[in-house]
């Protein structure tokens, strides 16, 4: 299960290498699209998405300005379908907590009226 930030920075990541096999992608891009978070927590996210085989990632430099060079495995080539049904899941588990919820008030009421 990602994190929120790490959600934030895998969706960016998809979006700039959804149809190609590979892409270059800076720090300060990433940041760019995720302002609430500093470069250091960027470079921290990306790594740590590469040690749980999402993509593969390779260190660059491309003047002076450091680059990733992300090619996504089938994991995260699943990321965005993973998205929907964690979201088709949350939405399921609310509506069912809603369902008891007036489960348990209808039989209260019955039983107010009983007793």
């Amino acid at each position: 299960m990602l994190s929120k930030k790490e959600r934030k920075v895998m969706r960016v990541l998809y979006l700039r290498c959804s149809d190609k096999p590979s892409a270059l992608v800076s720090p300060q891009s990433i940041k760019n699209h995720c302002e609430e978070l500093s470069i250091p927590e960027i470079e921290g996210i990306v790594k740590a998405l590469s040690q749980d085989g999402y993509y593969d990632l390779i260190y660059s430099e491309r003047q002076g300005e450091k680059i990733y060079c992300i090619s996504f495995s089938e994991k995260g080539k699943g990321f965005l379908r993973s998205e929907k049904v964690f979201k088709r899941n949350l939405a399921y588990r609310f509506g069912l907590t809603f369902v008891f919820a007036l489960l348990s008030f209808v039989i209260g009421l019955v039983l107010k009226a009983i007793f």
